[in-house]
């Protein structure tokens, strides 16, 4: 039988899951696994990071668009540099895996007075401690005999839960022997309970047959799910009203004809809210029940009407909860089970269903930009297929924008963590390598000051996208948040962005575009520029520090505590 390490046995497993990349940082407990990285027969890729935390924003941003993503750190300094972002991949439910070095299972195992660097008084326990509560799975391979048999178990178990998992690999068994895979990776989940699945099913077929009008709210399940297909495909076999959500912003559904807008609570269109939430049944289609989707828990979905919520793992009817009736599950059954039911009745209406829409005219001036405006413009810059990533302000207003075909939007989701949505940018570009979509992101200053090292990993590898940093000297959002007192802590020291490219590996004019843009006239003539970016473009959006959206300014006052 065929031997390989214990390292390459994992890359080799990662690969399965069509992560072709891993970030990751060296440290002495983990330089083992990075010569098996690149001397291993694995098909894995190595891209070095410039921080933990970064890496570990990249392999989440890596994950939304390919599936699965993974980080690979030393103990300790390495590892607990990941948790806020393992913290927002458990909450956004995004599958990746944080990989970890640590010192011998010898020294693992024996106790001692010594103080090993990078350990907490010395108890090598507290990293899996921590990261229990923010992982699906967290453990440590000890026992060589089982090491395969636990690593497949934890990347099932990520996939099963669409939830991050930490693994700790001694020093020791990192180069290890062990069999190579004989057979793919047995990613059969956990099936649901068909008695349950069949009573849900019963009862929504019921809701539907006596219904004339159907809405359907999309939520970001259905993508981590793989299942945008069955969406777009119930919504034509029951002739719904479609509305997108905050954290399930996909062109697929935008440009689909029944497409009412983005539906957020009370922060949404009127005519958007008068649809969803004046259907005879709701279908909220992997839709949470968190912040952001809701308007800060305004919805009225469900108040006056019937409704399905089909959940990650159980189906909730009218206040009924099937428990174990998984969304995998449940979606293709469901379509199966409404073949016989007539198409509804919708009538839609010419009515603003998004703030920024892409028929919208605009007229470009000599005036300074304003946020409105800007994003006007923005809307109509998009194309089918593109990439997108945000970061706050960049995130929340760009959500507001109607999306053309098969436009895709990831960035901190309901987590919210400044700095996240650059670092998942900068993932999602080496997994864009398979997928070929323009790569665009816009990103709010303040957020992107947390995460810019990386921008030159973007420049290193040579990638082609368009970066606009919105600068309005601060942080917007928080300031939205507290309006009528100006203080200082929201206002950041000034960078030139244009200038970062070359300070970071890049030449101007070459390899790196920067640009800095004051009115309306010059930001259109760059959208114009830069409709096929090559390199890395990196344009200053010049804006008044005292400047909202209007909608950021509704969604703010909901979010005043």
């Amino acid at each position: 039988m065929k031997q390989i390490t214990l390292a390459t046995y994992i890359l080799t497993r990662l690969k399965e899951l069509n992560t072709n990349h891993v970030f990751g940082i060296p440290g002495d407990y983990v330089l083992p696994f990075f010569d098996e990285i690149l001397d291993g027969d694995h098909g894995v890729k190595h891209v070095l990071p410039r921080n933990e935390l970064n890496g570990t924003y990249a392999a989440d941003g890596y994950a939304k668009l390919n599936g699965f993503g993974a980080m690979v750190v030393t103990f300790g300094v390495g590892s607990l540099s990941c948790t806020n972002a393992i913290a927002g991949a458990y909450a956004d439910d995004t599958p990746l895996m944080v990989i970890a070095g640590t010192p011998t299972v010898k020294v693992l195992s024996t106790p001692t007075e010594r103080r090993y660097h990078h350990v907490i008084e010395n108890n090598f326990d507290t990293n899996i401690d921590m990261f229990k509560h923010i992982t699906c799975a967290s453990q440590r391979l000890v026992d060589l005999s089982i090491a395969t048999f636990e690593v497949d178990q934890m990347l099932r178990k990520a996939m099963q839960t669409k939830k991050p998992v930490y693994l700790e690999v001694p020093y020791d068994l990192q180069t290890a022997l062990v069999p190579a895979p004989t057979r793919p990776l047995d990613l059969m989940l956990e099936q649901s309970s068909m008695t349950n699945l069949n009573a849900a099913l019963e009862a929504s077929v019921a809701l539907l047959e006596k219904s004339h009008t159907r809405s359907v709210l999309t939520g970001h399940l259905l993508q981590r799910e793989g299942m945008i297909k069955q969406g777009v495909q119930l919504v034509d076999q029951l002739n719904a009203a479609v509305a997108t959500t905050f954290t399930c912003k996909m062109g697929d559904f935008e440009d689909h004809p029944n497409s009412v807008g983005i539906y957020m609570g009370e922060v949404s269109e009127d005519y958007t809210k008068e649809m969803m939430d004046g259907a005879d049944v709701a279908i909220a289609l992997g839709v949470t029940f968190n912040e952001f989707d809701t308007g800060v828990f305004s919805t009225r979905l469900g108040q006056q009407q019937d409704v399905i919520w089909i959940r990650k793992d159980y189906v909730e009817i009218n206040g009924e909860r099937y428990d174990m009736v998984y969304l995998r599950d449940f979606v293709p059954a469901l379509l199966a089970a409404i073949r016989h039911i007539d198409a509804g009745e919708l009538s839609l209406q010419s009515r603003r269903k998004f703030a920024f829409e892409l028929n919208d005219k605009f007229t470009p001036t000599d005036n300074e930009l304003t946020i409105d405006r800007l994003f006007v413009q923005f809307a109509n810059y998009l194309q089918a297929g593109d990439m997108l990533y945000g970061d706050t302000g960049g995130f929340i207003n760009s959500s507001q924008a109607e999306f053309p075909a098969d436009v895709v939007m990831h960035g901190c989701g309901n987590w919210g963590s400044l700095g996240a949505g650059f670092g998942m940018f900068v993932g999602a570009n080496f997994a864009n390598e398979q997928h070929n979509r323009r790569s665009v992101s816009i990103q709010g200053e303040g957020a992107f000051t947390m995460s810019a090292q990386d921008l030159a990993t973007l420049i290193e590898h040579k990638k082609d996208l368009a970066l606009f940093i919105l600068d309005n000297a601060g942080y917007g959002a928080e300031r939205a948040i507290h309006p009528g007192v100006e203080r200082a802590y929201n206002d950041i020291a000034v960078w030139k962005y244009e200038k970062l490219g070359e300070a970071l590996g890049g030449t101007e004019g070459t390899d790196v575009h920067s640009y800095v843009v004051n009115t309306e006239k010059e930001m259109d003539a760059i959208f114009t520029a830069l409709k096929e970016p090559k390199g890395v473009n990196i344009v200053r959006v010049m804006l008044d520090p005292n400047d909202s959206a209007s909608f950021n300014l509704r969604f703010s006052q909901l979010l005043q505590h």
